[in-house]
Order: C-alpha cells, then sequence, then structure tokens
C-alpha cells in the first residue's frame, strides 16, 4: 500500500512527473529525430583561421551570395580558428575558392587550414560503433546489477538508467544539438553517473532490509534515501560545477558533451531517488526477500 505521507508521497509524485518527462521525450525523438553530425552523415570539415573578435553569428550575417545560406562558419573551440560542415558532394567550389571567396566577404585574411573528408560508408560504421559501446555497456551493467541486487531492485536500478539516457536524448533532440561521437561518449557518462547514484542509495536499503528492522518497505527506502542524501547532494553538486563551467566556456567543441553529461547528472540524481527506489516497492519487494536469501543460505552451504 502506498503510504501518501512524507518522502514517500514525494516520491510516487516525481516517479508520474518522469513517466511523462519519458513520454514527452520519446514523442520529441520521433517527430525530431537527432540532428547527427558528421562523424555519422558523412561530408566535407573545412577548418579555416580567421582572426576576428566577432562572434559566428556576426560572421555569417556579413556573408551575401552565393556564400549567404549555403556555408554556415562555426567556431572550432580555438581562437581564431572556425569550421564549415557541409553534407556529402554539396561543396559547389573548391576549398581554396572558398576561402578566397570568404575572406572577400568577410574584409578579413581567410587562411585554409585542412580540409577532411568522411565518407558516408565510415559515418554509418561509425555510428554502428557507438550504438555498439552503449549497447555492450548496458548489458555488462545488467548482469553485474543482477549479481549484486534481488531481481526487483536491479529492475528498479536500470529502468532509472534508461529514463535517464532517454531524456538527455530527447533534449538533445528538441534542442538539435548535433549528435556526433563526443555525445555517445557523454551518455556513457551518463549511464556510468546514474547507475553509481542508483547504487549508493540500494546498498543501504540492502542493509535495511537484511536487518531484522520492524519498518516496512516504504519507510527502508525513505531511511535509505535521507541516509545517503547529503553525499548524493555533494557529489552531485561538485560534479555539476566542474561540467557547468565547460558547458559555459568549453567552446562550441565540447558543448555538446557537456550538455549531455549536465542534463544527465541533474535527472539521475532524482531519478535515483524517484524511480529507482519506488519501482522495486510497486513490484512487490519486501524485507522478507532478503531475509529469506540470508537464511537459506547456510542451508544450501550444509
Amino acid at each position: 500500500m502506498i503510504v501518501a505521507m512524507g518522502l514517500t508521497r514525494w516520491r510516487y509524485i516525481g516517479l508520474w512527473a518522469s513517466i511523462l518527462l519519458t513520454v514527452a521525450s520519446v514523442a520529441i525523438l520521433l517527430v525530431n529525430g537527432l540532428a547527427l553530425g558528421l562523424d555519422f552523415t558523412g561530408g566535407t570539415l573545412l577548418e579555416f583561421q580567421i582572426q576576428t573578435l566577432k562572434e559566428a553569428h556576426e560572421l555569417n550575417a556579413m556573408l551575401t551570395a552565393p556564400l549567404a545560406g549555403a556555408v554556415e562558419l562555426s567556431s572550432a573551440g580555438v581562437p581564431g580558428e572556425w569550421l564549415i560542415k557541409l553534407p556529402p558532394q554539396q561543396l559547389p567550389w573548391a576549398a581554396a575558392d572558398l576561402a578566397a571567396m570568404l575572406g572577400q566577404q568577410l574584409a578579413l585574411p581567410v587562411e585554409l587550414l585542412r580540409t577532411t573528408m568522411v565518407g558516408p560508408q565510415v559515418g554509418a560504421e561509425l555510428f554502428e560503433q557507438g550504438m555498439l559501446a552503449i549497447l555492450v555497456a548496458s548489458l555488462a551493467m545488467s548482469a553485474y546489477l543482477a549479481f549484486r541486487f534481488e531481481w526487483r531492485q536491479a529492475i528498479g536500478i536500470l529502468l532509472s538508467v534508461v529514463h535517464d539516457a532517454i531524456v538527455a536524448l530527447g533534449l538533445l533532440s528538441l534542442f538539435q544539438i548535433e549528435f556526433d561521437l563526443n555525445i555517445i561518449a557523454g551518455l556513457m557518462a551518463v549511464i556510468g553517473y546514474s547507475l553509481n547514484d542508483s547504487i549508493v542509495i540500494s546498498d543501504r536499503l540492502r542493509d535495511l532490509l537484511s536487518s531484522r528492522t520492524q519498518m516496512g518497505i516504504h519507510a527502508c527506502s525513505d531511511v535509505a534515501i535521507k541516509a545517503t542524501f547529503s553525499r548524493t547532494m555533494i557529489t552531485s553538486g561538485t560534479t555539476l560545477f566542474t561540467v557547468g563551467a565547460l558547458l559555459l566556456f568549453g567552446g562550441e567543441a565540447l558543448y555538446g558533451f557537456a550538455f549531455t553529461l549536465f542534463v544527465g547528472i541533474v535527472v539521475g540524481t532524482i531519478s535515483s531517488i524517484t524511480i529507482a527506489s519506488t519501482v522495486q516497492e510497486l513490484l512487490g519487494l519486501t524485507p522478507e526477500a532478503y531475509r529469506q536469501a540470508i537464511n537459506t543460505a547456510p542451508a544450501d552451504a550444509a
């Protein structure tokens, strides 16, 4: 029975909010899709050196026909270095000619640093390898949870991690942030961080359930959350400061990675309380589940 009071009440309200957020994220993904980057779609990456203090939107506003709308300058994350990303076979000019045209329209010296071409087949292979890396990490995580916790606890933790990844992907789709290899690295970091937060609470709950406490499952969950809350806030807070600095000052090259990690830390900290510790109660976890395991262990050994 759900105890509609105290922390338990807020946990169940948070569970419904997390469900709505997950559904909204899936809907956004279905409507908008992911803005796949050059790493996955293939294309041409042109790198230029333009010494200016202007922002990217100011430089792009200075472009006129035929460059306006055909190319878009973005920062490379290094002062004075700029990028132009083009889909496969959509460069109507030679790279050197494009640099000369940019110099004329911007009234600035423009130097072509390098040209990188990524074939569509290579992009497809990179996408498959990235998805495979996430799948392998998820399977290894599931195996660890099945070994360490009672199955209802393991399912609760697993669902919280899936929720965090889906919400992060939904926000990436909503803001059309370029999905590249950095995002894959960010998602894997989010999975690991979310798992760590949920395991800390679940470990404390397992200890309570294994003891001879007279408390019910809802009270045990609340005690476990309160016991680990200060540690969770300190860990999440200090990590958010670091990732926030990277998000603000890391430049465009690291923006997607920092954004994914920032969202994952915030959502993961909340979901470890609203999903991981709540789903296991809905699945019927009780203190007897661990006590029976402890009582049968000596008999099995004998």
